[in-house]
């Protein structure tokens, strides 16, 4: 992979990965029209920009960040005395629920490591998940205004719409916030709910893709297009990541759903054709 590449891959990923179209989708399709190889080189790249943007996530949510660290500190000091903190400290719900919902994809990422890897490879798979990404999105438009945190129970069922999105076209957010928003949590709480609970499966993965390459190092070459490829989705992901905020702020989330179904249509039209 050249730099061009990697820095135009960079880019695809800083922008949809907040967005709800489907990172990895767009990942794998980019891949494609640039002649990428999209086998494990491939995989490795992805997880570089996905480690990117984790640490624009990072950056911008960083006053959350610290608070959830400081929470979870006071826990470990006095484990005796959670049960009763937890109905006055929101940080410790809320870093509970974001445990509980990294589970699993935790879980089904290192069960199925080999098949999820596999799935990069099916560029079919990619547009017919893109258009059920699509339908989630627009039913989204439905979903009331709630008010409601995001409990252990909430936070579960939203990691179980994550752990789905590992496959390329579903996307992650798109995801999250909508079942977030069917659960009836508060429209802008879910979303930043979604980008916090990405922060440890996200960093998981990476480790997890950093122990294959230390056993089988790649080409020099590879190294600094990986480097790039984070580079590049960290800075252009900052922007990307305050866009999403103010559209699930102003009601257009749904809107995205349109994109994912024509994208996802054109994808499959081309290989069926």
């Amino acid at each position: 992979m050249d730099m061009g590449s990697a820095a135009v891959l960079g880019i695809i990923q800083a922008l949809t990965e907040f967005l709800p179209v489907s990172s990895s989708g767009h990942l794998v399709l980019g891949q494609l029209l640039l002649g990428v190889d999209a086998g494990a080189g491939g995989v490795a790249f992805e997880v570089a920009v996905h480690f990117g943007t984790l640490l624009s996530v990072l950056l911008l949510f960083r006053a959350e960040v610290g608070r959830l660290i400081a929470a979870g500190l006071r826990a470990l000091r006095a484990p005796g005395q959670v049960t009763t903190r937890w109905a006055a400290d929101g940080d410790l719900r809320l870093l509970g629920a974001i445990a509980i919902g990294c589970l699993p994809a935790g879980i089904i990422g290192v069960a199925f490591k080999d098949q999820l890897e596999a799935a990069f490879g099916d560029v079919g798979l990619v547009g017919i998940a893109l258009m059920v990404t699509g339908v989630v999105l627009l039913l989204s438009r439905y979903a009331p205004q709630g008010d409601g945190e995001v409990t252990l129970r909430r936070g579960l069922i939203i990691g179980l719409a994550q752990a789905v999105a590992i496959l390329p076209g579903v996307s992650r957010s798109g995801s999250t916030i909508a079942t977030g928003m069917f659960l009836g949590v508060d429209h802008e709480a879910t979303a930043r709910f979604s980008f916090l609970m990405s922060l440890p499966v996200v960093f998981g993965a990476t480790l997890l893709k950093a122990r294959d390459l230390v056993a089988a190092p790649p080409p020099s070459e590879t190294l600094a297009a990986l480097g790039v490829g984070a580079a590049v989705s960290f800075v252009v992901g900052l922007g990307a990541l305050w866009l999403v905020m103010a559209v699930v702020r102003r009601g257009w989330f749904s809107h995205f759903g349109w994109y994912c179904l024509t994208a996802g249509a054109a994808v499959v039209a081309l290989i069926w054709a």
